[in-house]
């Protein structure tokens, strides 16, 4: 797959693509005789699971290191496991943040809607 392709099935862009690669979160990317990349399932494999790392709230530095571990092999199991686990318990935190906010918010907007009716009657007599 081109680099166009890809840049549109994952709405990415082409920059953020070489600077995975160049910080080594992207590998063994082939290139034609023309020096153009084509991305293979291995290498859409990676870009998915950088996307979703990255949407998860995971650094660039944690994902390198995650990268780095993974690239090392099977020894690097329980160290890989603890990363992914690590981000999890940020993404629950998060999430849990927001359910507050969200309670916050859909009080105050509750209650501005009972002033708004109490304001409309009162205009109305």
């Amino acid at each position: 797959m081109q680099i166009s392709e890809v840049t549109q099935k994952y709405n990415i862009s082409k920059q953020t693509l070489y600077y995975w690669e160049r910080i080594g979160l992207l590998y063994k990317i082939a290139k034609d005789s023309n020096g153009y990349r084509n991305y293979n399932e291995e290498n859409l494999k990676q870009i998915e699971f950088v996307s979703c790392m990255r949407n998860a709230g995971m650094t660039i530095n944690k994902l390198q290191k995650y990268m780095i571990l993974y690239n090392s092999g099977e020894q690097t199991f329980e160290q890989r496991k603890q990363l992914i686990a690590d981000q999890l318990d940020e993404i629950k935190y998060q999430v849990l943040k927001y359910k507050n906010a969200q309670q916050v918010l859909e009080y105050k907007l509750n209650h501005y809607e009972e002033l708004s009716n109490q304001f409309k009657q009162k205009d109305a007599k």
